[in-house]
C-alpha cells in the first residue's frame, strides 16, 4: 500500500514568513549596502559628483545673496534727478530732493579703489569747510569688498552730508549707470540747489583741483 505523501505546511508558512520579514540584520563588519559593493572607482566617482552639487548648491546660495544685498526695496531709486538710496550701514534713505535749496556733490567709491582712498579726505575735509553751502553726499557702488568698513576708516558718516548704497544696475551701480558710469572708479556728479543735475566727472581729485571745481561751479572757496 503506497502512501502519499503529505505538503509540508512548513514550506508555505515559511516562504510567507520570508516574503513579509523584515530584512535580516547583518553583522557590524558586513552590510547590505549596494554602495559598499561597488567598484572603488566608481564610487569615488558618486562622491566628486556629489561634492561638485554640493558646491553648486552653495555657490547658487552666495549668488542669490549678492544679488538681493545689491537689488532695490521698494522706495529706492536710481533715476538721475529723482535718486533714492538706502543709507550705508545705517537705518533710512538718502535722497536728492532732501538737500534742495543747496548744491549736491555725490562722490561715488568703492573699497578696491585705491584712487578713492587718496581722494576721500579732501572731500571730507571740504565737506566740513563748506557745510551749509554744499552737500557732499559719498555713494558705494560697484562694491566687491566691504564697503562700510572702507566708508568707516575714513569717518564718511562723522563728515559728509549721507553715506548711501547705490542698488540695482549689473552689480549694485544702478545710479552710478544712470548718470554714465560704464565701470572706472572714482566718479563725482555735481547738482545744483534745484536739483539739476551740471556735470560729471570720472576720475580722482586732490585738493587744488576739487577747489577749482568747486569754485567754478558753485562760486564757493574750499579753505586750504
Amino acid at each position: 500500500m503506497s502512501h502519499k505523501r503529505k505538503p509540508r505546511a512548513r514550506s508555505h508558512a515559511t516562504r510567507a514568513n520570508r516574503a513579509g520579514a523584515a530584512p535580516r540584520r547583518t553583522s557590524p563588519g558586513k552590510t547590505s549596502s549596494g554602495f559598499r559593493r561597488m567598484p572603488i572607482r566608481r564610487r569615488r566617482r558618486i562622491r566628486q559628483v556629489l561634492a561638485a552639487v554640493a558646491g553648486a548648491v552653495v555657490l547658487a546660495g552666495a549668488i542669490t545673496l549678492a544679488f538681493f544685498n545689491h537689488a532695490a526695496t521698494a522706495g529706492d531709486r536710481t533715476t538721475v534727478q529723482t535718486w533714492v538710496l538706502p543709507r550705508l550701514g545705517a537705518s533710512g534713505k538718502a535722497s536728492l530732493a532732501q538737500f534742495r535749496g543747496t548744491p549736491v556733490v555725490v562722490n561715488f567709491f568703492a573699497s578696491w579703489c585705491a584712487v578713492c582712498a587718496s581722494e576721500l579726505p579732501v572731500f571730507t575735509h571740504d565737506a566740513a569747510a563748506l557745510r551749509g553751502k554744499i552737500d557732499i553726499v559719498e555713494v558705494n557702488a560697484l562694491e566687491t569688498g566691504d564697503g562700510l568698513a572702507f566708508a568707516e576708516q575714513f569717518h564718511l558718516a562723522q563728515a559728509v552730508a549721507a553715506v548711501a548704497r547705490d542698488v540695482g544696475g549689473s552689480q549694485g551701480d544702478g545710479l552710478y549707470q544712470a548718470l554714465g558710469g560704464t565701470g572706472s572708479m572714482p566718479m563725482t556728479a555735481f547738482y545744483d540747489a534745484h536739483g539739476h543735475l551740471i556735470t560729471t566727472h570720472l576720475g580722482g581729485f586732490d585738493s587744488t583741483t576739487l577747489a577749482g571745481e568747486l569754485r567754478q561751479l558753485y562760486g564757493v572757496i574750499a579753505p586750504a
